[in-house]
């Protein structure tokens, strides 16, 4: 059958091989699990559990439109404006000098322990002694003092510090220890039935303590929520702190707000009492610029001037009016002809009666003259009467032209004095509305100032607290650490994860082939057969009968074998070489004669190693001191003289190396060997060749035209990776022809072959190193 051509294997991710790889370890992953979980079961046996404790606040938001009182007392400070301002607020719960009152308060300085054979546990509640520290010697540089209460006889107590120093004192009295002065008080109804641990803490490193313990989160910022929570390992003090932090949050927040309403008062106080000699300074102002320009209401007096002077104005007219008719009655009555003069003119009744009868009589007159001449004596006594009444209404026309001359001067002195107050009012108002808007402007502000005065004493006297308490402090049933399920759960990974990595590692570094895969994942090579592993006190070679796993693997081994072989009528040659000395070609090569011998046809072993001979190890005979060295050397050697027959079956003759020679490879590549195996194979039906380690000496590369196939032995766990390239390189170079692999020492236990790892070649012989015991932990 032909060779099939050589062809460089690709790699590929086998996730089966290499889960298969962890899957063989599987003890010792359930012996880490089961690690693993035993100590996490110890853990949760002995660790303190920690509770998680929690409260809940509620502030008030402020309402921008309240009016009134509610309004100013918003902006007093009752309320927070937005969710800004409750970001804030987380700073303040866990700011030092609240935390630090919470302490002091709490007398958390302080810790007492139940002392245990393995673990102490921490106590809160009903504690049969009470200690609170007086002083510190130097409370900067203190952390902790730690003091076991050793004995209590009636009033006296004994303590024993960290140094097993003994220190005895008595209840309710003052007691020096080295960080301080403290003292220890008794709390009746509770007696001593164990151990007390005290441990004195500085109050800064318990604050510390708080503020790393104490979450503050804001669930809902739009409900203006904010929950507190602490973790610890006994409830009731969790509880007690979480309610002491909410009491002091608030009594500081009331704080704050007493004293800025206490500012704000004496901030009213004494703006009030400015403000009021401002007032009273702008009204005696007023009062003063009133009597000096004479105002009681300049409004209504400016109005009122305005209302005389148009209503003398109008008075003026008329008088005017009169004078103008008076004067042209004057111009009349001043004519020295008798005319009639006009009457009814509005003028002066007397005057107008004077005109009347000076009008009647002058018309009596010139109807007498109708009848008579002047000189008649009744016409002379109307002309006297008529010039004594013109003289009257001349006299009268001159008094009532006086009155009316004095009545418009009067007026016109009354239209000026008007006049001049309406000018005088634009600068007087001016001055006027300046004075009482200061007036006002201070009265405005007088008032308001006593308004937010009382308003401020309301809010002063309104306890109202910070933030609503909407759940007190309370505990989870739950412990929040240990949490068991998790804390298993990570054995059981960590008792996979940690095997799984030293593997890793381990696979990682190993080059080592251990099976058929490994072959084939790197070359296109065929694997015939795989070799089981052998223990030293089994059997190493093939009997007659024989149906052991041996027997079985070598029979395997034949039968895949005659699938490689060419068909010839000679004997098939079969060369088993491998790469170092170590793994296993010399027990092929005997088990194989072995195998093949039988009374169909002979077989024929040669050891062809003639640098470092083993087939002798497997006979029970002393070494034969004749061998195919010298036939190699001497041509008069007959060949018959180096046959032997083997005493495991009878079926196959054995040449051994014989001596070793100085020169082996001129040996080999004198020609001899092949004209043996030529002469050979008319006599047997199969030639076993068991050749030197190819990567050591270049000896089977001269004798390797020789063999039909070629068996390359590679033994498991032994045998690096590096081997498979090399046996590659040989089948690309035409070096070595119809090349199969054997796998030796498969699957093997504790106590194998026997074989030890060695590179080291020679020509003596060198015992196997026994394995060490992380060697067989390891073997796969």
């Amino acid at each position: 059958m032909q060779q099939i051509e050589f062809q460089e294997n690709e790699e590929t991710l086998d996730l089966r091989k290499i889960l298969g790889k962890y899957l063989v370890k599987w003890p010792w992953f359930v012996g880490s699990v089961l690690l693993f979980l035993i100590v996490a079961f110890i853990y949760l046996r002995y660790s303190v559990p920690q509770y998680q404790s929690t409260t809940m606040l509620k502030f008030d938001k402020k309402q921008p439109d309240i009016t009134g009182a509610l309004a100013d007392l918003d902006n007093l400070g009752l309320g927070l404006g937005n969710a800004d301002e409750l970001k804030s607020e987380v700073a303040v719960v866990t700011s030092r000098p609240i935390l630090l009152k919470v302490v002091e308060n709490l007398n958390l300085n302080v810790q007492y322990y139940n002392s245990g054979e393995i673990k102490d546990s921490e106590l809160f509640a009903k504690i049969p002694i009470i200690a609170k520290v007086i002083s510190y010697s130097n409370e900067k540089k203190f952390i902790s003092s730690e003091y076991m209460v050793k004995e209590v006889n009636g009033n006296d107590f004994v303590l024993e510090d960290s140094e097993k120093k003994l220190i005895k004192g008595s209840f309710d009295r003052k007691l020096k220890l080295d960080f301080g002065t403290v003292i220890l008080q008794k709390v009746p109804g509770l007696t001593f039935n164990s151990k007390y641990k005290i441990v004195f803490w500085n109050p800064l490193e318990k604050v510390r303590s708080l503020e790393r313990k104490i979450q503050v989160n804001l669930p809902d910022q739009k409900a203006m929520l904010m929950d507190i929570s602490i973790e610890g390992t006994v409830p009731d003090k969790s509880e007690a702190i979480l309610n002491e932090v909410t009491k002091q949050y608030n009594l500081d927040g009331l704080q704050d707000k007493n004293l800025q309403a206490q500012n704000t008062q004496e901030f009213i106080d004494k703006r009030l009492e400015v403000i009021t000699r401002d007032l009273s300074g702008v009204e005696n102002q007023k009062e003063d610029f009133q009597n000096r320009n004479r105002i009681v209401d300049l409004q209504t007096q400016a109005q009122l001037a305005l209302q005389n002077t148009n209503d003398n104005t109008k008075v003026l007219l008329q008088q005017q009016t009169q004078l103008d008719l008076l004067n042209s009655l004057q111009a009349e009555a001043a004519k020295g002809d008798n005319q009639l003069m006009p009457s009814n003119l509005g003028l002066n009744p007397s005057l107008e009666q004077a005109i009347s009868q000076y009008n009647t009589l002058l018309i009596s007159r010139n109807k007498t003259l109708k009848q008579a001449t002047n000189e008649n004596p009744a016409v002379i006594e109307i002309n006297k009467e008529i010039a004594s009444l013109k003289n009257i209404v001349r006299d009268n026309i001159r008094q009532q032209k006086a009155t009316i001359q004095a009545s418009i001067a009067q007026i016109n002195g009354q239209i000026s004095a008007n006049t001049g107050m309406i000018e005088k009012v634009p600068g007087q108002s001016k001055i006027y509305r300046g004075i009482e808007r200061q007036q006002n402007l201070k009265e405005q502000l007088f008032l308001f100032l006593l308004q937010k005065r009382e308003e401020n004493a309301i809010n002063l006297s309104v306890n109202v607290p910070k933030a609503k308490i909407v759940n007190p402090a309370y505990t989870h049933d739950t412990p929040v650490s240990p949490k068991k399920m998790i804390i298993l759960l990570g054995a059981i990974v960590l008792g996979l994860l940690i095997p799984f990595g030293i593997f890793y590692l381990f696979f990682m570094w190993d080059d080592k082939i251990y099976s058929r895969n490994d072959i084939t994942d790197k070359t296109s090579l065929g694997v015939l057969a795989d070799i089981p592993s052998l223990k030293d006190d089994q059997n190493h070679l093939v009997q007659r009968n024989d149906f052991s796993e041996l027997a079985e693997a070598f029979r395997v081994l034949v039968s895949n074998l005659k699938f490689i072989l060419p068909s010839k009528d000679s004997a098939k040659v079969i060369m088993v070489t491998s790469s170092v000395k170590g793994e296993g070609k010399t027990l092929v090569s005997v088990n194989l004669a072995l195998t093949l011998g039988n009374k169909n046809g002979r077989s024929l072993l040669i050891g062809s190693d003639i640098r470092n001979p083993q087939i002798q190890r497997y006979d029970n005979e002393p070494i034969k001191s004749k061998g195919l060295t010298e036939y190699l050397y001497d041509e008069t050697t007959d060949v018959s003289e180096l046959i032997h027959t083997s005493d495991t079956n009878p079926n196959c003759d054995v040449i051994y190396a014989g001596t070793i020679p100085p020169n082996p490879q001129e040996l080999l590549s004198n020609g001899r060997y092949q004209e043996l195996i030529s002469k050979m194979s008319s006599q047997y039906a199969y030639i076993v060749i068991d050749s030197a380690p190819l990567m050591l000496v270049s000896d089977t590369l001269n004798i390797a035209d020789t063999a039909d196939a070629t068996l390359y032995v590679v033994r498991s766990g032994v045998s690096r990776n590096i081997l498979i390239e090399f046996a590659n390189s040989l089948v690309r170079d035409s070096k070595l022809s119809n090349v199969s692999f054997v796998i030796n020492d498969v699957a093997k236990n504790v106590g194998g072959y026997g074989y030890g790892y060695n590179y080291g070649y020679g020509y003596g012989y060198t015992s196997e190193k026994k394995k060490n015991w992380w060697q067989k932990l390891f073997k796969r």
